[in-house]
């Protein structure tokens, strides 16, 4: 006949020194990448976010733009690559 074991006592967790990173946003993600002197292209952002081009126009456009108020401004470079970044907003 068996018998029955208990079941095996669990360790105490030791207390945490820091409450772990949160992970930013994409959102958060593509401000910070337009906030850089040189500004980014459709096809960095994409990368990052994993985005087609239509819906990073579309974050740009309507979150970046019109919900967040930031002045994104769009550069065409010689070679035919446009650049976005963020710059000032410029206070009335």
């Amino acid at each position: 006949m068996k018998t029955k074991t208990s079941a095996p006592v669990k360790a105490k967790k030791p207390a945490k020194a820091q409450p772990p990173a949160k992970k930013q946003s994409k959102q958060s993600q593509l401000i910070d990448l337009l906030k850089k002197k040189t500004g980014t292209t459709i096809e960095e952002m994409m990368i990052l976010t994993g985005w087609q081009a239509h819906t990073v126009r579309g974050i740009i456009s309507g979150a970046l733009k019109k919900r967040l108020g930031l002045n994104v401004v769009s550069i065409a470079g010689a070679s035919g690559t446009r650049t976005y970044r963020i710059t000032e907003v410029k206070t009335s």
